[in-house]
């Protein structure tokens, strides 16, 4: 009876999947952390309230979702966290969306694009009831 090396290093398929999923967790909840930190130390406190809300919606939304989606939430959130951090040193907040990726957007993201839209103009005019 003979044995691969390579059969001896490769873990059981279950415990791969397992391992995948804890790490996918830690490093989700390690850039969770690091979006939270974030807006703690440069968003105004009306903006902080209304992106933690939205983070902690979105992250949430996710937790089940397949692995190619999350690694891809992953890419825009590590985009996000890059972009918010030169815009706080250059003192002002926001860009386009660009037309590509709002083509992209389904119906629900649509919603929740418009709603956050809606409530950042009432923050910026200084009605917001949040």
């Amino acid at each position: 009876f003979f044995l691969s090396p390579l059969l001896l290093l490769a873990p059981e398929p279950n415990k791969r999947d397992t391992m995948a999923t804890a790490f996918s967790k830690q490093s989700m909840l390690q850039l969770y952390r690091t979006v939270l930190k974030l807006h703690k130390r440069v968003l105004p406190q009306e903006m902080r309230e209304l992106g933690d809300k939205y983070v902690r919606s979105e992250f949430k939304a996710h937790k089940s979702a397949p692995i190619g989606q999350v690694k891809e939430f992953a890419r825009q959130w590590k985009e996000y966290v890059y972009t918010i951090d030169l815009q706080a040193q250059k003192g002002q907040f926001g860009k386009p969306l660009d037309p590509k990726k709002a083509g992209f957007l389904n119906d629900d993201q649509k919603e929740n694009l418009a709603r956050l839209e809606q409530e950042a103009r009432k923050i910026g005019e200084g009605t917001s009831t949040a």
